[in-house]
């Protein structure tokens, strides 16, 4: 397992992680994770929606966020390819109380949102 820490930002992963570019306070990290089913599981998600969401052949993961203290946010990118303008879907997060889990399965990636315990 890799756990890859800035500031508040916490993501475990069982894929690596790279620093794709850092500019300023934006860094891009980039997590390849070799086109599989990602199942995406939202901790705290309404009742209304399914425990999961999937998303099939994702290739890599883009994560931007800012080194800026002040700001807890960031966008992730999920791609079919290695061009960010592939990215089947992306959502803005608020990581300051919530960590990143990406577990590898058999036949798929699971990608957990979870409270951080304090």
């Amino acid at each position: 397992m890799i756990e890859y820490r800035r500031g508040n930002l916490w993501i475990d992963s069982d894929f690596e992680i790279r620093n794709l570019m850092e500019n300023g306070i934006d860094v891009d990290l980039f997590i390849p994770l070799d086109s599989r089913t990602l199942n995406l599981y939202i901790e705290d998600i309404p009742n209304y929606i399914d425990n999961r969401i999937q998303l099939g052949e994702v290739r890599s993961i883009i994560i931007r966020f800012s080194t800026d203290e002040e700001d807890n946010q960031c966008t992730v990118h999920f791609l079919r390819s290695i061009d960010i303008q592939s990215a089947t879907m992306n959502f803005v997060m608020e990581y300051k109380e919530y960590y990143i889990r990406l577990e590898s399965r058999e036949y798929s990636i699971e990608m957990y949102l979870r409270r951080k315990l304090t």
